[in-house]
């Protein structure tokens, strides 16, 4: 029998990572409109711009103060943030649950019968959705199964293949995608420093055009604007911190996977927990450098 490939996970997983997906989208967005508009708004208060007896600019400032606080608002009221990061709790949960009982790791060991394997499984995916804040539309009619026919099929199969698959299917798929998430964030990050850091170096010329009269508008501040802004996003983003979680996470994982090699069908179960457990730092990183109580 060949393990299934790619391993369909839970309902509640597909539907938690949609919801999170949507959450992240709106608040990004959010952030970026209210960013901008912040700016345009600096830009407004800087320049005296008159078209007959309307302050042109000064209404630009009005209008994006506007938007800027709208934007707000919807962030306040909407709560997108708690969708992301509640629904990435969710999913995240759900997948390190589902990989522990299709490759019967703890709690899920082999030694247990598929009816006490399939009620643990549901207890522990049911306290998941206890534990939330926040509620999202439940998935699709068709796609409602909470243990799926690939969760089912990989936990039948024999001990070397259900390694196999888990080596392959979960461990080297973490590596890989910290290793790529790592490395994309530091660039980011170096990026944004250097764009700040030229801003900053802009701020020192516009300073210095304004205190010897070359220029009579307030350059300063639309050079300050763009440079909170930029650091803003940063921060919003949280780069730094991403690379240093990921590369932690992707080197733990390394380490865990060279010592698959010495792990028998005695040690397997404990093995894929304290695997599980790694990844599962790294989350409880992410939302800790959020604000986000709790762990999943």
């Amino acid at each position: 029998m060949t393990p299934p490939t790619p391993l369909r996970y839970p309902a509640l997983n597909r539907a938690a990572s949609k919801a999170s997906r949507t959450g992240q989208n709106r608040y990004m967005q959010a952030i970026r409109i209210r960013l901008i508009f912040l700016v345009l708004a600096a830009v407004g208060g800087a320049i005296n711009w008159r078209v007959g007896s309307i302050e042109v600019l000064t209404w630009l400032a009005l209008v994006s103060f506007v938007i800027a606080l709208a934007a707000e608002f919807v962030i306040f009221a909407l709560r997108p943030d708690q969708l992301w990061y509640e629904g990435r709790a969710a999913a995240e949960s759900a997948k390190t649950l589902t990989w522990r009982y299709a490759v019967a790791g703890d709690p899920f060991p082999a030694t247990l019968t598929n009816h006490a394997a399939d009620t643990a499984f549901l207890t522990q995916l049911t306290a998941i959705l206890r534990d939330l804040t926040i509620s999202f539309p439940p998935p699709q009619l068709e796609e409602t199964h909470q243990i799926t026919d690939e969760m089912r099929q990989l936990r039948a199969l024999p001990f070397s293949e259900r390694k196999t698959a888990y080596l392959t299917g979960r461990i080297d798929d973490q590596q890989r995608w910290y290793g790529e998430k790592s490395r994309a964030a530091e660039r980011y990050n170096s990026t944004f420093l250097l764009g700040a850091i030229a801003l900053e170096f802009v701020g020192v010329i516009a300073a210095t055009l304004r205190v010897t009269g070359i220029i009579d508008f307030d350059m300063l501040g639309i050079v300050a604007a763009l440079t909170a802004g930029i650091a803003s996003w940063a921060q919003t983003r949280q780069y730094g911190s991403i690379t240093r979680a990921y590369s932690i996470a992707g080197n733990e994982l390394t380490t865990i996977r060279s010592q698959a090699s010495l792990v028998d069908d005695s040690g397997w179960a404990r093995f894929v927990a304290e695997a599980e457990e790694a990844i599962s730092r790294e989350h409880t990183l992410w939302r800790a450098s959020r604000g986000v109580l709790g762990g999943s």
